[in-house]
């Protein structure tokens, strides 16, 4: 009797594991929600309006739309009203709540009025000086705290100092896969919604996002140098559509990380939403392109525009008229990428260069379920042997919305390859983790366990 009591307990405690371990993956249960600035630090100013206030008008309604529609979801902002909170801090406060999702919202700016658009960012190395420039705009507010070369949270960065950023060179990141995805769903949302430049998810060197631990995303909802974009932002109608597209993006994005079908209806009460508007606006304005030129060379002066007249209901909600004055692509240096998200895809068929030793898109590829160890993420092509590998030369990549990302090994079953994770973590890759594909198709692990057990 003793002994069938003792075994009860064993099995007891290897099934109290199993299903703690089952609830600690694939949940978004708390949320973090940042609005940019605050206090004495505006961010970017327009002519009617601060970035601080359209922020946090934005943060505090995307936060009741996520309250009102699941009550699983705990939201915590990193402020609610007009207070200073440092970019440390912001990170800090999302850590201790081990959050599973950190979501930043920022205007964007440029020194004239002529660029429109929305773009998402996540934590990764600039691929253009115009990213940079982003990085350095949001990175500023350190600038501004007292005694922060003194302070440790930032280590000497210094946001104007180009060797500064040297520290973001190896960065890793085992949350970066979600924050693309969450960063896609933002911006797709976008695009039906608000008739603007779609400028796409891209990556450059944020300090609040390198800080967080979790999958973490900047979106810059609209340039408050733009008059018309500005006052659309200030808008009962932008606000929500901006809003809107968020909350949506969340849905979708909670809905796949769990697994689970989005709620069959949503509850948004927004001053000013209209979900016949983000129908009737899918297409987005036409972008007329315009030669670059260098921000440091001066630009002419655009047309003054119009006063923007609020949209009636029946017709669809816009950021600026579609003409060629002022919607058109900013004036950023010549090497800014295309503004298309790229969909994750395996890279065309072209023979790899000599000295890189990665796959090439069209080599045979085993067929049914496999599991790899993921280590390592650039934004570009590395050579063979490069230093940040740190001498692992077993290697393949795969890329995801323009991002390289690098595995190692290939094994049958998970727990394998969680074994190999431990050996890849040794050598200096403390955020390996373990992701699965699917005749060389990336999947989740949630998905390549469903199908193992067909």
């Amino acid at each position: 009797m003793k002994r069938l009591f003792a075994l009860f307990i064993v099995l007891a405690c290897i099934n109290g594991t199993a299903f703690s371990q089952k609830k600690s993956v694939g949940h978004v249960r708390t949320v973090v929600i940042d609005a940019g600035h605050g206090g004495d630090k505006p961010g970017a100013v327009g002519r009617k309006s601060q970035e601080k206030n359209l922020t946090l008008q934005m943060a505090l309604k995307l936060g009741k739309l996520i309250e009102d529609n699941y009550s699983d979801v705990k939201i915590i902002y990193t402020r609610t009203t007009d207070v200073d909170i440092t970019l440390a801090e912001r990170a800090r406060m999302a850590n201790k709540a081990k959050a599973d999702l950190f979501i930043s919202i920022h205007c964007n700016s440029w020194n004239n009025s002529t660029p429109t658009g929305v773009e998402t960012y996540v934590m990764g190395l600039s691929q253009s000086k115009a990213n940079m420039e982003v990085a350095k705009k949001e990175n500023a507010d350190i600038l501004l705290e007292k005694g922060y070369k003194d302070n440790s949270d930032y280590q000497g960065f210094d946001p104007n100092s180009p060797e500064s950023y040297v520290m973001f060179a190896m960065y890793q990141n085992a949350y970066l896969d979600k924050s693309l995805d969450f960063a896609g769903y933002i911006q797709d949302q976008y695009k039906s919604a608000i008739k603007t430049i779609n400028r796409g998810v891209k990556q450059a060197e944020i300090f609040v996002l390198y800080k967080t631990a979790m999958p973490a995303v900047l979106t810059e909802v609209g340039f408050i140098s733009n008059p018309e974009e500005e006052q659309y932002m200030m808008s009962d109608e932008g606000q929500a559509a901006i809003v809107s597209s968020i909350f949506k993006a969340f849905v979708t994005y909670k809905s796949s990380v769990e697994g689970v079908k989005p709620p069959a209806s949503l509850k948004i009460a927004l001053k000013g939403y209209n979900d016949k508007t983000r129908k009737e606006a899918a297409a987005p304005a036409k972008e007329t392109k315009v030669e670059p030129a260098q921000p440091e060379e001066p630009v002419p002066a655009p047309v003054a525009p119009k006063e923007p007249q609020a949209p009636k209901a029946d017709e669809p909600t816009t950021f600026v008229p579609s003409t060629a004055k002022t919607n058109v692509e900013p004036p950023l240096p010549i090497d800014e990428p295309t503004v298309a998200i790229v969909p994750q895809v395996e890279p065309q068929p072209a023979a790899a260069p000599e000295q890189a030793e990665v796959r090439p898109a069209d080599a045979p590829r085993k067929t049914g379920i496999v599991f790899k160890v993921q280590f390592m993420t650039s934004g570009k092509e590395l050579k063979k042997n490069a230093r940040e590998f740190k001498g692992i030369t077993d290697y393949d990549y795969y890329l995801q919305k323009g991002t390289y990302c690098y595995t190692t090994g290939s094994f049958a079953t998970a727990r394998e390859a969680a074994n190999y994770q431990k050996e890849v973590r040794d050598k200096g890759f403390k955020d390996a983790f373990v992701v699965a594909f699917a005749d060389g198709e990336r999947i989740s692990l949630q998905k390549a366990k469903e199908m193992l057990q067909q």
